[in-house]
C-alpha cells in the first residue's frame, strides 16, 4: 500500500487536473453554479422541516450551554455531512465505466478516478461548512472551540467515504445493476441514521429494545452524525469512544476498499 501512496504521489497532478474538471463538469453552463449546491440542502431542511418538526413535531434535545435550540440548525449539521457521502458515492459510482477510454488507453493508478470524485465533492462539502459556520456565528453559537476536531473528523470521513467509492465503483463495473441499487441503499441508510431525529429517541426506545442503541452506533455514518452534531449543535467536543470507533472504521473501510479494488482492477479494461 506505500508503494501504492508514492505512486499516487508521483501521478497528483493528474489527480488535481480530475479534481478541476468535475468541478467544471458540475457547474457547466448552469446559471447559478456552486449555489446549487447551497440550494440543494436548504430546500431539504425546509421541506424536512415543515414534515418532521411542523407536522410530527420532532424537537432537537434540550439545550445545554451554549447551544442552539432550532430544528433547521440542528438537521443541517447533520444533513451536509451526510451528503458528502451520499453525493461523493453517486459521483464515483460510474467513474470507472465513464472513463473506460482512458481506462483501456492510458497507465495510471486506477484509484485516481473514484478519489477525484470524492475531493471534487469534499471542496463543496467545506464551501457549505463554511456557510454554515456563519449562520452558527451568527447565532451566537462557540462551536469553533473546536474547529480542530472538526477538521480532524471531516479528514476521517474523507477516508471512510473514499474507501466506499474504490468498492461501489469497482462493483459497478462488474455489476451495473449497482446504478440501481445504490439510490435504495442510501434511502435505507438515511433513515437509519439519526439525520432528521435525534438519537435520544432511539435511547428511549432501548428499555423495549435494549440492543438498539448499540446497533445504531455501529452505523458508521452515525458515529459521524453524533460527532459533527456535538460539536457544531451541542458546542461540546465528541467522546473520545467516538472518535476513536469513527477512525478504525474508516481506516479499515480504506483499507479494504483499497485491496478489494486492486484485486478487480487488472480486469477493468476487459470488463468496460
Amino acid at each position: 500500500m506505500v508503494e501504492k501512496l508514492k505512486e499516487l504521489f508521483v501521478f497528483r497532478e493528474l489527480l488535481l487536473n480530475l479534481v478541476k474538471r468535475e468541478l467544471k463538469v458540475k457547474y457547466k453552463k448552469s446559471i447559478l453554479g456552486f449555489f446549487w449546491s447551497l440550494l440543494n440542502p436548504i430546500l431539504t431542511t425546509i421541506v424536512f422541516t415543515f414534515v418532521f418538526a411542523v407536522l410530527l413535531r420532532i424537537q432537537p434535545p434540550v439545550l445545554r450551554y451554549g447551544a442552539i435550540f432550532s430544528f433547521p440548525v440542528f438537521l443541517l449539521c447533520a444533513l451536509l455531512p451526510w451528503n458528502f457521502l451520499s453525493i461523493s458515492l453517486s459521483l464515483s459510482l460510474n467513474s470507472i465505466v465513464g472513463n473506460g477510454n482512458l481506462v483501456k488507453k492510458v497507465y495510471f493508478p486506477r484509484e485516481i478516478l473514484p478519489s477525484s470524485a470524492v475531493l471534487a465533492n469534499l471542496i463543496n462539502f467545506c464551501l457549505e461548512l463554511l456557510v454554515l459556520f456563519m449562520l452558527l456565528t451568527f447565532l451566537g453559537s462557540r462551536f469553533f472551540l473546536y474547529l480542530p476536531l472538526l477538521i480532524a473528523i471531516t479528514i476521517i470521513q474523507t477516508l471512510f467515504t473514499i474507501g466506499m467509492c474504490l468498492i461501489f465503483s469497482c462493483l459497478n463495473v462488474y455489476f451495473r445493476d449497482i446504478q440501481h441499487l445504490l439510490g435504495i441503499i442510501l434511502m435505507i441508510w438515511f433513515y437509519a441514521t439519526p439525520i432528521i431525529y435525534p438519537f435520544e429517541y432511539v435511547l428511549q426506545m432501548s428499555h423495549k429494545l435494549p440492543w438498539l442503541p448499540f446497533i445504531y452506533k455501529l452505523n458508521p455514518m452515525a458515529t459521524f452524525v453524533l460527532a459533527y452534531r456535538s460539536i457544531l449543535y451541542d458546542c461540546q467536543p465528541p467522546s473520545f469512544f467516538l472518535l476513536g470507533y469513527a477512525v478504525v472504521v474508516s481506516l479499515l473501510t480504506l483499507y479494504f476498499g483499497y485491496l478489494f479494488f486492486n484485486a478487480y482492477e487488472p480486469t477493468f479494461a476487459e470488463e468496460i
